[in-house]
């Protein structure tokens, strides 16, 4: 082969080559996924429910985060979160230093976030710091506080739950946005680094896949009238160590913030008196009155789980005695996705299997009676195009009976 055919066809490769980079960038950089979502009323039940999102685990400068509480709480704010709670390591620095209470229509309190010899535990709503020491040491403390206590990140490979048989706790970060980069394949990884500075939205969508080995675990710790709340966590830091003296402030708060969130269902408005509110919200959580979803895909409009019985209805967190055998008790679920926009699946758990489905409409399902406790909950999973991502998580609803067959 001649010098001239040789040069022509290098050429020829460089083009290739720079015109797939730049259809690789422009595709990065104009990437966006959104939910198309329909007008919608409340369901029966719903409508007499408040619904109030939050960003619940994050760190400060209080630990090892970069990021000080009145920058975060202007983020927050600016992000239209109802409620934002910290969870510093092992310190309630930022609640002694009065930096809790309402900016604007946002209530910002402190949680923190403690060491155990099992691993880390999520104190919500307590007042007085708790040092690190014994796991059962430390729930006691949490209890007598009436606080409200979370497995944290039980499946990070960097600081993993150590007994998984352990009771006594309230509720589990079943996502956990530092656990999810962390749990990525490597390709991945490497996917976010090199994409992070183009399109953090493109970067942060990875951080959406569904965390199995988390849901299993939570799915087999449901018991008689002790439900373990599932909550998202940001577990945001905004700080990356590189080397031991060089940290990279990435992602950002604002960007994290945007990934996941955990949404409350309260009886009543708030009140405003900010000692009160946040015992409202530490309650709600505490008794699984809650879901979570990736709201970075688009904040969840009409969405209800629910079962009506006896001429009650029941939503996530409470329990059902169905001992009346000649009433029925039927599940329904729905979300006001458009789904000419964007196909949708609600799927309804029954201990921890799928038993049912519903395609682009509203779920509906006869619970046949139960000889013990049941657990029913739904998930939903949104298309883009053939892409399938796993959207929302409610909590669990628990059916049982009293009275043998």
């Amino acid at each position: 082969m001649n010098l001239p055919i040789l040069v022509l066809m290098s050429k020829s490769a460089l083009l290739f080559l720079i015109f797939f980079f730049l259809f690789l960038y422009i595709r990065v950089k104009l990437f966006k996924l959104k939910i198309s979502f329909l007008n919608f009323e409340p369901s029966k039940r719903h409508k007499n429910l408040v619904e109030l999102n939050g960003i619940i685990h994050f760190h400060t400068v209080y630990s090892d985060g970069s990021g000080k509480i009145e920058y975060i709480i202007e983020i927050a704010k600016r992000l239209k979160a109802d409620f934002l709670i910290s969870s510093d390591h092992n310190t309630l620095k930022p609640k002694y230093d009065g930096l809790e209470g309402y900016y604007g229509r946002l209530l910002y309190f402190a949680a923190e976030e403690i060491n155990t010899g099992f691993g880390h535990l999520l104190a919500i709503g307590i007042n007085d710091e708790i040092k690190k020491g014994d796991y059962f040491d430390v729930l006691s403390k949490i209890k007598k506080q009436n606080g409200v206590s979370i497995i944290c990140h039980p499946h990070n490979w960097w600081t993993p739950w150590k007994n998984f048989k352990v009771k006594g706790y309230d509720g589990i970060e079943i996502i956990n946005l530092d656990s999810q980069w962390r749990g990525m394949n490597p390709l991945y990884i490497f996917l976010v680094f090199l994409t992070y500075r183009i399109n953090p939205f493109y970067a942060m969508h990875f951080l959406s896949h569904k965390p199995k080995k988390t849901i299993k675990f939570w799915d087999s710790v449901q018991k008689h009238k002790d439900l373990k709340t599932g909550i998202a966590s940001t577990d945001a830091h905004s700080n990356v160590k590189i080397t031991k003296n060089f940290k990279i402030k990435m992602p950002k708060y604002e960007e994290l913030f945007t990934v996941a969130r955990t949404h409350i269902l309260l009886d009543k408005k708030p009140s405003g008196d900010q000692d009160n509110d946040k015992k409202l919200i530490a309650g709600a959580i505490k008794n699984g009155k809650c879901y979570f979803s990736y709201d970075m895909f688009g904040h969840p409009q009409g969405f209800y789980f629910e079962i009506f019985y006896d001429d009650k209805f029941y939503v996530s967190g409470d329990t059902l005695n169905m001992d009346k055998k000649d009433k029925n008790a039927i599940i329904y679920s729905g979300i006001k996705i458009n789904p000419k926009k964007n196909r949708f699946v609600i799927s309804l758990f029954h201990n921890g299997a799928r038993i049912f489905s519903s395609k682009n409409k509203d779920l509906a399902y006869k619970i046949e009676p139960v000889s013990r406790s049941s657990f029913f909950r739904v998930e939903i999973d949104v298309y883009f195009g053939w892409k399938k991502i796993t959207y929302l998580y409610s909590n669990n609803i628990e059916v049982y009976r009293t009275i043998p067959d």
